[in-house]
């Protein structure tokens, strides 16, 4: 099975420094062919990050490429994205991490807004050629979760390799949220709200005009002519015009003025660009209250996981430090419905290291941490016969997410 073509090709600013970031959106088979009533599809989407750049790692990686067809099988909408440096995304790689776990937050900050918003039922009267922010739908309620978290929705984020790396650092998705309920005008975080509800707006807009369309009974011509040409858009630039865009080198001042936070001498010239330290997850966290829960349906899916010493020569600066809590890591991976799937013969980690870690993550108090380890796989999923179990194990997970009896803390 080859990926079909995205109905969304677009870019959104990095959170870290406005690098820019290739994006991708891709639906599953209810939404993209109106086979089915849109109003019939489950809201569920799975971002998955892909390997490390300068080995090649990219969007177009063949195991990424895997995750994301069992994955819209599935009925999630898909979303990729290019970490700087990686293909065609701007910068370069790293050698910290954080500039791409800002990466990785700026896409799945987005990607939420994005699902949230879709409606294939109804319109909006907005117009995207006057687009303005819009108000986060996202305002932590009384009992201190985001206002997400309906009923019924799911979110994974997930990543392959490198990516997966990425994903044991993330925050919870409650403090992404807030994150973007905090964006000022003008700013990276504001203009990735724009990118999702005008992204959103022309999905609603594409799907109404389908289902309007079968309701009138059209005839089979016209009918197939909708189908055929169903939306497919390619997006860079900004929505936000360039005399009110501001940096996030000047969003990071301003917090800086207000005694927020500052980073330790010498952290902010640790990547190969060695630009200054921007609005990112290290100025923003101290922000966030400590009351906030974690996101209660989000998973985390994690592909050929990196473990020490080669996730350290990868990204120096992940683990605990300064402002990466290791409760946060604890809540994310250990008690959130998440699956580790990797091969006994991975040379990247051994199975020394990876069946131990995995073994004590599932027996931890309330875990809900699940692992499959397959027979003589490596880490790039080439050998006879392991790609067929690689899709078992993502479909037989996927399907279960949605069995809210076997993960009670997803109602």
């Amino acid at each position: 099975m080859v990926l079909l073509e995205p109905p969304f090709s677009f870019t959104i600013p990095s959170i870290h420094d406005d690098t820019t970031l290739d994006c991708r959106i891709y639906y599953p088979a209810p939404l993209r062919d109106s086979i089915l009533d849109p109003c019939e599809w489950q809201k569920k989407g799975a971002v998955v990050a892909h390997p490390y750049a300068p080995l090649g790692g990219s969007y177009d990686d063949h195991v990424v490429g895997i995750i994301a067809e069992e994955l819209l099988k599935e009925g999630f909408v898909v979303g990729t994205f290019n970490f700087r440096g990686a293909y065609t995304s701007k910068g370069r790689t790293s050698w910290t991490g954080k500039p791409e776990l800002d990466d990785y937050v700026s896409f799945a900050g987005f990607f939420i807004h994005y699902i949230h918003l879709l409606n294939p039922t109804v319109s909006r009267n907005t117009s995207p050629s006057t687009p303005s922010v819009p108000s986060t739908p996202f305002d932590a309620p009384t009992d201190n979760h985001i206002g997400f978290h309906s009923e019924g929705t799911r979110i994974i984020l997930g990543g392959y390799s490198y990516g997966s790396l990425i994903v044991r650092h993330i925050p919870p998705t409650n403090k992404i949220l807030e994150l973007f309920s905090k964006a000022e005008d003008g700013t990276a975080a504001a203009e990735i709200l724009l990118r999702a509800s005008n992204l959103s707006m022309q999905s609603n807009r594409e799907w109404e005009n389908a289902l309007a369309a079968r309701r009138r009974q059209q005839s089979t011509r016209e009918q197939r002519y909708t189908n055929e040409h169903s939306l497919c858009v390619t997006m860079g630039g900004e929505e936000t015009p360039p005399e009110k865009r501001r940096s996030s080198r000047e969003t990071r001042r301003s917090s800086e003025r207000t005694g927020s936070f500052e980073l330790p001498r010498g952290l902010g010239s640790m990547s190969l660009r060695r630009k200054k330290r921007e609005h990112s997850l290290s100025v923003i966290e101290s922000h966030i209250p400590t009351n906030s829960g974690p996101s209660q349906s989000t998973a985390y899916l994690l592909v050929s996981p990196l473990l020490p010493p080669l996730s350290t020569f990868a990204a120096t600066s992940m683990g605990p430090k300064f402002w990466s809590k290791p409760k946060d890591h604890h809540e994310n991976i250990v008690l959130r419905p998440t699956l580790a799937i990797f091969g006994d013969h991975d040379f990247f980690a051994s199975i020394k290291k990876l069946r131990p870690w995995a073994e004590k993550l599932s027996k931890e108090p309330d875990s809900a941490f699940a692992y499959e380890e397959i027979g003589g796989a490596g880490h790039f999923w080439h050998e006879h016969g392991v790609e067929p179990k690689l899709r078992e194990a993502l479909r037989k997970w996927a399907h279960g997410l949605d069995d809210v009896q076997r993960y009670p803390e997803m109602k």
